[in-house]
């Protein structure tokens, strides 16, 4: 299941993320997703969910995903973590 490993991923740099700016809680990321990635996205909210349910940091944080119109070099790109300080 790629989604998990792109979990994960996403999880080690929004923690960096979070270490640096001090923050307490992550309320939203924002996703773009190439259009021709084969991420799933319902696959990829359920992974994320399930391995963040038992983390306060985490465990009300929502991904928003948008899938871009135009291809990127990269699968998906983090637009956007909305956290709390």
């Amino acid at each position: 299941m790629h989604e998990f490993s792109v979990v994960d991923n996403l999880l080690k740099i929004i923690e960096k993320i979070c270490q640096e700016n001090k923050a307490k809680k992550v309320l939203k990321i924002n996703l773009k997703i190439n259009p021709y990635s084969c991420l799933d996205e319902d696959n990829l909210n359920f992974i994320f969910s399930s391995i963040v349910k038992d983390n306060p940091v985490y465990k009300d944080a929502k991904i928003k995903i948008k899938r871009t119109l135009s291809p990127t070099e990269r699968e998906y790109i983090i637009e956007d973590i909305e956290i709390e300080v």
